[in-house]
């Protein structure tokens, strides 16, 4: 039982006691309602004026079993108030305030369902990314330790495939979802759920069992991700290729943990109205002027490899570029036509 619980239920005990103890005096020694009343509120307290006194022989022995009981509560009720102050339960309550009011105030972030294994994944990238989201589980506790752990951190105690959950969740305003629960027939549920509250949201969802990755996909899922299979290709290209997959993974780790720079492979897509739009790759310069360089270009359905000089670049092509997060942010703003300045244009 909660400690604010366990206060209330000893005060109402109390309350109780002292207005049947009152209402037995009343009965067996003559007394007023008020003067019966005095006299329970000063035994329980143990004050013990001695202005009234149980004249009775039964009347003595209740009083004495009242002030044992009495005691006894009161010493409880007072324990659990002392530990409402110590477990700084004030401070919990203040920070699920501030938590509220930041979840109420979120545009375009990410709202992760789920918050197993993956979903505590999902959140450290988001986190290191500088992006704001909002977790929804059912697992109070895990939540509320996080968030004991990091003041920043977002949550909402409920069931994802529920409306209302999203809606506290700020679906209406959030950027995308990422449906990570543990069963495949929930995060269709929550896909479906989610684009019907807001249509534009960019789903990604998670699938345990291979068949149901078309379903997702039907449901509306902008992209899904079979941890398994992901995993599966990844142990067999270690298996098959380590030498290259190591050297890739040591010039990653080495580029952020000696040098700062967080290097990474993004996928980007171009827009009509982007000067890049009709060029070829060595009119767009974008080695030269971002320092990002383009490993691949998929074009409809046919992806190019390692793409040539000569390789021209249309509206609605997908570009994947290595580079840092800041030139790769820089290629991006070109690429959807978001340039500001002179030194975004081509």
């Amino acid at each position: 039982m909660e400690v604010v619980n366990r206060i209330k239920l000893s005060i109402l005990t109390m309350i109780l006691l002292i207005l049947i103890y009152a209402l037995i005096m009343m009965h067996m020694e003559g007394l007023s309602f008020i003067n019966a009343l005095y006299f329970s509120i000063v035994t329980i307290s143990t004050v013990g004026y001695g202005d009234i006194t149980p004249t009775t022989e039964l009347g003595k022995i209740i009083s004495s079993i009242y002030i044992l009981c009495g005691v006894g509560i009161g010493l409880y009720a007072l324990g659990n108030i002392a530990e409402f102050f110590v477990s700084g339960y004030f401070k919990k309550t203040d920070r699920m305030r501030k938590m509220e009011n930041r979840i109420k105030k979120l545009k375009d972030h990410y709202i992760i369902c789920g918050y197993g294994k993956c979903g505590k994944v999902i959140t450290k990238k988001l986190e290191k990314s500088g992006v704001n989201y909002v977790v929804i589980d059912i697992n109070e506790k895990i939540l509320e330790k996080e968030l004991e752990n990091d003041p920043n951190f977002n949550y909402i105690v409920g069931d994802a495939t529920h409306d209302e959950v999203l809606i506290k969740a700020g679906i209406d305003r959030a950027k995308g979802l990422i449906s990570a629960v543990s069963r495949d027939s929930d995060n269709v549920y929550i896909t479906l759920s989610a684009k019907r509250l807001n249509p534009n949201i960019f789903v990604v969802a998670k699938a345990e069992e291979k068949v149901s990755m078309d379903k997702l996909l039907i449901a509306g899922a902008d992209r899904v991700v079979s941890p398994y299979i992901i995993g599966g290709l990844r142990m067999a290209a270690l298996a098959l290729k380590v030498d290259i997959l190591d050297f890739v993974s040591t010039f990653m780790s080495i580029a952020r943990y000696e040098y700062d720079e967080d290097l990474e492979i993004r996928k980007i897509e171009v827009k009509s109205n982007s000067p890049l739009v009709d060029k070829k790759l060595y009119e767009s310069r974008i080695r030269e002027k971002f320092g990002a360089n383009i490993i691949g270009i998929k074009k409809r359905d046919k992806l190019v490899i390692n793409p040539s000089a000569d390789t021209e670049i249309s509206s609605g092509d997908i570009i994947y570029a290595f580079g840092t997060g800041e030139q790769l942010d820089n290629l991006e703003r070109v690429a959807r036509g978001l340039f500001n300045n002179s030194n975004d244009q081509i």
